[in-house]
Parts: structure tokens; C-alpha cells; sequence
């Protein structure tokens, strides 16, 4: 399959084949596309506020994605995820005699809690994984033909949650050597979504000062320990808005904030809507 589109003055050129799988209304999540694209060097993909969350596989050449404001040179048996309400932009990096190739997922509907179950809400990049059998997986799976394609769509999903498990296991791994004490970071940190974050007693916890500490995370993440706290409780504080009907203020006792006009300023300072209108929108979207 031949692919071309516009963007701007730039065309977009892709070939490779893409499986349709029929929609299942039961499920939460579900996978419509799967498929493969080999790019040309001219290759760019941009979306703005996208819809789905895409996971992806690098079989040859070499590309770029760049997730919000986080941006990664990709190569080789490279995985990376572009999560739903992000801004994700694609580009080829390889010339034709050496085309960037991937394998690709499109996951619609609720995907950003499963990205939050694996702890990959904020992985946008994972290097050097060996998970082509997964996606090949995958892609076998949806060549399975039933009457309404329930079961090829559960074991896509399945497929997909075995990648997201050995993605996990790669992430904590790299930490683990790369810096032990990081992995041990973000292991308290992912756990201290329903707390009040205490530099203090997050100092004591790991046996080192706050400020070095707050180096270390920096250095491998690209982020404060503050604004990794933060966002993670945004993005939560997202998702139950939209899956819950909790009212807000109990949705900022169980992220930690006692005072909930404190909260609802907060997320509207950090959002740009006031919590009640953000799931006003969110509601009407789907």
C-alpha cells in the first residue's frame, strides 16, 4: 500500500502493508491498524493532539519521533510509544538506499491507563529491545478471520500487553545498570501518586540529599523530581476525570491535595482548563 499525503510544503511518503482489524465495542481498548512503514527520506507525520497511542518497533534505518517537547534519534531494534493526547511528530532520518522500517500499533480508546498499569505513561523511548517476535506476534494474530473479529482483536490487545510487559522489564533493567539509584527513584515516586510529595522523607528514603537527588533524576531523565510528580498526578488526575464521575474534590483528596480549590487552580494553570471543563470536553470527545 502506497500512502501520500501534505504537510505543507513537505509530502509525506510511506509504503508498507497495514491490517484492519474489526472494531470490538466491549472492549476499553482495541487496536483498528496494524501494520508496517517503509519510509521514504521525505517522511514526516505530525499530529497535533492525537487520538491514539501508537507503539513502535524500528526494524532498519534510522528516524526521529519527538513526543511533546521530548525528542529521540531512533535506530535499529528501537522501540518507542507515542501516547494518546500528546503531540507526536515522525520523521525519516535514513536515505532510500537504507529507508527508515517499522512496525506500528494504533491503540484507540482508553489506552492511557494501560501505559500507567506498566509504568510507560512518560517512556516515550526504549533502545535496544529485542521484542520483533512480539510484533510479529501481532501481526500474525490479526490475520485471524471469525465471523465478528473478537478474537483476533483480544489476541492483538494480548499481543500488545506482552510488548508493554517486556518494555517494562527493559526500562527497569537499563535503570538498574545505568543507575541503580534512579530505578529505586522512580519506584517510590510511582507509588506516591495518592500522597503529598515530602523532599524530606524521599531524602531519607533513598539514603542521599534532596539536591543530589534532584541532580541525578535530572541527568537521566531530563526532568525535576518535582515535575515528575507533578506531571504524573496531571495525567492521573486526566484520566479520572474522564473514566470517573468522581466529584473533583474527591479526586484531589486521592491525589494528595487537601485544599481542592488549590488543586483545581493547579490543573488549570498547568492545562488551561478548570477541572469541570476539562471532563465537560473530554465527555463530549467521545
Amino acid at each position: 500500500m502506497d500512502i501520500t499525503k501534505e504537510d505543507g510544503n513537505r509530502a509525506q511518503h510511506k509504503q508498507g502493508q497495514i491490517h484492519a482489524l474489526p472494531y470490538s465495542p466491549e472492549l476499553s481498548v482495541y487496536v483498528p491498524m496494524i501494520g508496517v512503514n517503509i519510509c521514504a527520506p521525505t517522511y514526516k507525520n505530525i499530529r497535533q493532539k492525537a487520538d491514539i497511542t501508537v507503539l513502535g518497533y524500528v526494524i532498519n534505518g534510522h528516524g526521529e519521533i519527538q513526543v511533546n517537547a521530548e525528542k529521540h534519534r531512533l535506530g535499529r531494534g528501537d522501540a518507542f510509544i507515542l501516547r494518546k493526547d500528546g503531540r507526536h511528530e515522525v520523521t525519516a532520518l535514513s536515505d532510500s538506499s537504507d529507508p527508515w522500517t517499522y512496525y506500528w500499533f494504533n491503540l484507540h480508546g482508553n489506552s492511557l491507563p494501560l501505559l500507567e498499569a506498566f509504568h510507560l505513561l512518560h517512556t516515550p523511548y526504549i533502545p535496544s529491545v529485542d521484542i520483533e517476535a512480539l510484533f510479529l506476534k501481532g501481526f500474525s494474530a490479526a490475520k485471524t478471520k471469525t465471523d465478528n473479529g473478537t478474537d483476533a482483536q483480544t489476541a492483538v490487545i494480548l499481543s500488545c500487553t506482552e510488548i508493554l510487559i517486556a518494555l517494562q522489564k527493559a526500562v527497569k533493567h537499563k535503570a538498574e545498570i545505568t543507575s541503580p539509584i534512579l530505578g529505586r527513584m522512580k519506584l517510590y515516586l510511582d507509588r506516591l501518586v495518592g500522597e503529598t510529595f515530602q523532599s524530606g522523607e524521599f531524602a531519607r528514603q533513598m539514603g542521599l540529599s534532596f539536591k543530589q537527588l534532584n541532580r541525578i533524576f535530572k541527568q537521566h531523565t531530563g526532568s525535576t523530581v518535582y515535575q515528575y510528580v507533578l506531571t504524573r498526578k496531571l495525567d492521573i488526575a486526566r484520566m479520572m476525570l474522564h473514566d470517573t464521575e468522581l466529584p473533583v474534590h474527591e479526586i484531589a483528596v486521592y491525589l494528595g491535595y487537601d485544599d481542592p480549590q488549590y488543586f483545581s487552580n493547579l490543573f488549570k494553570q498547568k492545562t488551561g482548563m478548570a477541572p469541570t471543563l476539562y471532563r465537560q470536553n473530554a465527555k463530549a470527545a467521545d
